[in-house]
């Protein structure tokens, strides 16, 4: 049985890093957040909401905040509130620690203002930086590990190399008992026969029918063209993919070819068990907004497949890219790209060969070596909106 060396949690669970989150719980917290992680060097999650928010939007904020600190990567939160927001601290708190994670809350007003909220801050922080640095690793089973897979900043590469490679990699660890999870309701419209066929039944098969068929109609009516005749993103077009048909094509490669899907889920819901999932977000279909929703199913790493190359990272998930594109890799490779799949293209390379190559780098790193958005610093976390478009 494979295992990597992971970090055991009280729920019986574990995660890949020891991370330390500060959440700011409302836009006026912000400033002190942001001076706090700067301080520690630790990623912050700032909101532009937190007040004056109706029940729907205050609900998704608190989702963000409490996933995001019940993630398995994360060691410890603090959370900074101003004091008079509409964000209710004890119950973020409750709600984090369920998950085993350390809770540290400071009001701005209670503790006499900005600088001593932002020493004490850093105080705390540092505090759990040490006590997570002393934790060891211990072997944990790939059984249980939660992958997530997603294509941004695709071109004509992903389709041919970096998708099929990924997608491949996933069915290994499929093959392994781990679970693994995709996002790309906008990237499927034209292709979702593939996902349908890898349904472990025709329930599933049919949900998925249906998230589809609803996105088609209610772009439709809001712009009166077929979104699989179309190709809002610039960056694809220009790259040889021009329309989203073309680009569902390759998306769905992510997926594998034998693992089957098991179930639907919802923004913020746990992967229940092994195997495929599939997440609704079809709401957030930007790069950050599905980097988030997909870490806010506890995925402990996200591979991220670009064609054209891009910084991103999550405060929580840990971000491994992969490109088939040469001159990409070329250029950023040395500062953005993990895993190069040109090889596919450019020297004829058996795609399921490179897959166990990635299988093998993704452990590495799972078991602690950094993946490049992580020297980068490049910690986001934007918390898709509710709604279906």
């Amino acid at each position: 049985m494979d295992t990597f060396l992971g970090y055991k949690r009280a729920n019986g669970g574990f995660g890949i890093r020891n991370q330390v989150l500060v959440l700011s719980l409302v836009q006026c917290a912000n400033g002190a957040a942001r001076q706090i992680s700067a301080r520690c060097g630790v990623p912050s999650i700032t909101i532009d909401t937190g007040c004056g928010e109706y029940r729907q939007q205050e609900d998704r904020t608190n989702l963000g905040l409490i996933r995001a600190g019940q993630h398995p990567n994360v060691y410890g939160v603090l959370l900074v509130s101003l004091g008079c927001q509409w964000t209710d601290p004890a119950y973020i708190q409750r709600e984090i620690e369920k998950s085993g994670t350390k809770v540290f809350h400071l009001c701005i007003q209670d503790e006499g203002g900005l600088k001593r909220t932002v020493e004490k801050g850093t105080a705390l922080v540092g505090q759990m930086l040490r006590e997570g640095a002393e934790m060891e690793r211990t072997p944990c089973p790939v059984s249980g590990l939660v992958l997530s897979v997603y294509c941004g900043g695709s071109d004509w590469s992903s389709s041919l190399a970096a998708n099929v490679v990924t997608g491949e990699t996933m069915d290994l660890f499929g093959d392994a008992g781990a679970a693994f999870v995709s996002a790309g309701v906008r990237g499927m419209p034209g292709n979702e026969q593939h996902l349908i066929d890898l349904a472990v039944n025709y329930q599933v098969g049919e949900a998925i029918l249906d998230i589809v068929d609803e996105y088609r109609q209610d772009v439709f009516h809001m712009t009166g063209q077929s979104i699989a005749d179309v190709n809002p993103t610039p960056g694809n077009k220009a790259h040889g993919i021009t329309t989203l048909c073309e680009k569902a094509i390759g998306n769905l490669k992510l997926s594998g070819s034998r693992t089957k899907v098991q179930g639907v889920l919802q923004v913020g819901e746990d992967i229940p068990g092994p195997g495929q999932w599939f997440l609704d977000n079809r709401q957030g279909g930007n790069d950050v907004y599905a980097c988030t929703a997909l870490a806010m199913s506890g995925a402990h790493l996200c591979l991220f497949t670009t064609g054209r190359g891009t910084p991103l990272g999550n405060a929580a998930s840990v971000t491994v890219k992969i490109t088939g594109n040469p001159d990409t890799y070329a250029r950023l490779g040395a500062e953005m790209i993990d895993f190069d799949a040109s090889g596919v293209i450019v020297q004829n390379q058996d795609f399921r060969l490179l897959a166990k190559d990635l299988y093998r780098l993704v452990l590495e790193i799972a078991g602690g070596i950094p993946s490049k958005s992580e020297r980068m610093e490049d910690f986001s976390w934007v918390t898709p909106p509710s709604g279906k478009i």
